[in-house]
């Protein structure tokens, strides 16, 4: 018994020098090992560590526990490039291995308690790192080298499943019904289907992007913060498919019938955001939306009045104040085409690198500045629809315009066209128009007087007021359009040049 005691009191003795001794030794083991720390010392829960840090993680605090369990609290990882590594940081604890955390002696497991990653969509996350990864937080769940994780947008809920690729890489799948609420699309893209698949390597992605069953081929780049760079390919679709995005914001769909198929490549900037689109259109057609009264007959559009409210106007073939198209003269067509719509006897209703282009600069400009509308989509727009400013209405009158190009022809559209666009302040049709600023009839018009009413349709009231009424006639846009009227006898172009603008002299 004696000499028990005697082993037990000398191994007691010798347990007291190394118990005291072993936070002091805990720096220099860790640092050995990439980590460093602020304090160590024994607490009620085992080996206790103060503000440890290793490359871009730091740990708040922790504990080595009885059981051989390394307990970390409040665990921050510093993401340098967190904007190009966004999926990939889904699985965090690989940063965690990076420290070597498992040679350090006597530690058997890790568990983390609020793991955040800098940078990324990640909620805090808590669980066990080593020897297996479990980490679990509110909407997202880390299971071995897999991660699912919810992301609440301000567009909706994005579900996103990343799991390992090839060579390191990740598998992505995201999936979102999604709704795209902004001024400029003139109404809500509500509950959309919209999906994302592909391999993320680093900074690169590859994939496919699928709205609504649109599928759209992408390679893209994250370059730095919010910038992403990339290429697509659309393969031929129909074109009914790619309208169906757009079901809340087009009523028209309910009833037309949209023939055709669309394919094309492009290339994408996002922030700043552009767009670069080659499309290959075939065999667009439209049918159930124009009427058989506008091949001929009577109709009624919404126009304005003097104050530039909407008034109702009916008008048509052999009501008064109608002008065929002969009776309008070749002078006022011909300009209305230099001045709106050069290449209005060729294209097929629409003009889709009018249409990009314009797209590209509302873009740029945070707002719709520009259109890039055709003669018959601004007729459309005047027939059927309003005058805002949204991606809905040019998508509505897109539909118009095409099925007018083949139900009634340039000619008809053109006759229809100078009968019913406005001219100034309850100015509606060549005929009025004539009247008011030159008292002639439409085709008695002079080559000048033809291209100044042409030259204020994109603003008539403006144009009124300020032009006619206010006497600053905008001598270089007359002069550009006298230009580029197509068919005009070169006489009769100097004549034009060279004479001066003489109107009805204001009431």
């Amino acid at each position: 018994m004696r000499r028990s005691t005697i082993a037990a009191g000398a191994v007691l003795v010798a347990l007291v020098p190394i118990a005291v001794l072993l936070p002091r030794l805990v720096a220099p083991v860790v640092r050995a090992h990439g980590v460093s720390v602020s304090a160590a010392g024994w607490c009620r829960k085992g080996l206790c560590i103060e503000g440890a840090t290793t490359g871009r993680i730091t740990v708040r605090t922790a504990y080595l526990g009885w059981d051989g369990v390394l307990h970390l609290v409040d665990v921050h990882i510093a993401d340098e490039n967190a904007a190009a590594g966004v999926v990939a940081r889904a699985q965090p604890a690989a940063e965690l291995s990076a420290a070597r955390l498992p040679d350090i002696p006597f530690v058997r497991r890790v568990d983390v308690e609020n793991l955040v990653v800098e940078g990324t969509p990640l909620p805090p996350l808590s669980g066990q790192v080593l020897p297996e990864r479990h980490l679990v937080g509110e909407d997202a769940r880390v299971d071995g080298d897999e991660a699912q994780l919810v992301l609440h947008t301000e567009f909706g809920d994005v579900e996103v499943t990343v799991t390992p690729g090839i060579a390191g890489s990740h598998a992505i799948a995201a999936r979102c019904r999604c709704t795209l609420d902004v001024p400029a699309l003139g109404g809500a893209l509500s509950d959309r289907d919209l999906r994302i698949a592909g391999n993320l390597d680093g900074a690169a992605f590859t994939g496919e992007v699928m709205v609504e069953g649109v599928r759209v081929a992408v390679e893209a780049h994250l370059g730095g913060p919010a910038r992403l760079t990339g290429r697509f390919a659309l393969r031929e679709t129909p074109i009914a498919q790619v309208y169906s995005i757009f079901a809340p914001i087009v009523p028209e769909l309910e009833r037309a019938e949209l023939r055709g198929t669309i394919s094309g490549t492009g290339r994408m900037t996002i922030e700043p955001l552009s767009v670069h689109f080659e499309p290959k259109i075939a065999g667009f057609a439209v049918d159930g939306l124009v009427g058989p009264e506008y091949r001929y007959g009577s109709f009624t559009w919404l126009g304005h009045d003097a104050t530039g409210g909407p008034i109702p106007i009916t008008g048509g073939d052999e009501l008064p104040g109608w002008i065929s198209l002969q009776n309008a003269g070749e002078l006022l067509p011909m300009a209305i085409i230099s001045a709106e719509d050069a290449g209005f006897l060729k294209h097929p209703g629409f003009d889709i690198q009018g249409m990009l282009a314009a797209a590209g600069a509302n873009a740029e400009a945070h707002e719709v500045v520009r259109g890039g509308s055709t003669l018959s989509q601004q007729l459309a727009k005047n027939l059927f629809l309003s005058g805002d400013r949204s991606y809905a209405r040019k998508l509505r009158e897109l539909l118009y315009a095409v099925e007018m190009e083949r139900e009634l022809g340039k000619s008809r559209i053109l006759e229809i066209y100078v009968n019913v666009v406005e001219w100034g302040p309850a100015l509606h049709g060549a005929k009025a128009a004539a009247a008011a600023y030159f008292l002639k009839e439409p085709r008695g018009l002079l080559t000048e007087e033809a291209a100044f009413l042409a030259s204020i349709l994109r603003n008539p009231r403006g144009g009124w007021a300020k032009q006619y009424v206010g006497g600053r006639l905008n001598a270089s846009r007359l002069a550009w359009i006298i230009d580029n009227m197509v068919g005009l006898h070169p006489v009769l172009r100097r004549e034009a040049l060279a004479r001066e603008v003489h109107f009805v002299p204001p009431e």
